[in-house]
């Protein structure tokens, strides 16, 4: 919503090693009496060096008032959710790297000490 430097929100993931699936659900807390943002993300693996990326989210405009009003609040929400939605994806995928060159790593420092 702009305003603030800083944005809460409520963020809970899900680790399926066996399915190798990461779902992360967060809902916004900050701005929550006027606009309610509830995203699903999740990453599944589909083969060697393939993941598939689905994202999914519901703005609903909770202020009162005229039609445009709301209107005017979910799109502009909306905008900054993409802005925000690259952000965290290449942020995520950073994070995924840095995991595969440790995890790489630990099986090559494994290997050596046999």
């Amino acid at each position: 919503m702009g305003g603030l430097e800083t944005s809460h929100v409520f963020e809970t993931s899900y680790v399926d090693p066996a399915n190798k699936k990461v779902t992360m659900t967060a809902s916004n807390l900050t701005f929550s009496n006027i606009v309610s943002c509830h995203e699903t993300v999740t990453y599944k693996s589909l083969s060697e060096g393939r993941t598939q990326f689905v994202q999914d989210a519901k703005i609903v405009a909770l202020c009162g008032g005229w039609q445009k009003i709301k209107n005017a609040v979910e799109d502009a929400s909306v905008k900054r959710f993409g802005e925000n939605a690259r952000k965290g994806r290449e942020g995520f995928e950073a994070v995924l790297e840095m995991s595969r060159r440790g995890w790489r790593e630990e099986r090559e420092r494994l290997r050596e000490e046999r």
